[in-house]
């Protein structure tokens, strides 16, 4: 069994915002880029723990203006995060 180490998996998560930085562009409707977010949600829902992940992940999506650009704000954000870690599909 191979065992992960929390240093790793902190890298994993990094690098996987990462890809998503470009994903949140301003230039891509907010449409998409909410269901960028909440893919990634998805995406990375293994990697760390549920807290980590929902703080780092709402802070993207605050440091790219996504929590701006949406009608509802932070709770728009904390409801595709928790969807997406559920992986859920909240867009059906």
């Amino acid at each position: 069994m191979m065992q992960v180490s929390a240093q790793s998996a902190v890298d994993q998560l990094t690098e996987a915002l990462e890809l998503l930085c470009p994903r949140l562009d301003r230039t891509i409707s907010v449409a998409e880029r909410a269901r960028n977010l909440w893919a990634v949600s998805v995406a990375v829902g293994a990697l760390a723990a549920s807290d980590v992940l929902v703080r780092d992940l709402t802070n993207l999506a605050r440091d790219f203006g996504l929590m701006d650009d949406l009608h509802g704000g932070a709770e728009d954000i904390a409801h595709l995060v928790k969807w997406g870690l559920l992986d859920r599909n909240p867009f059906s």
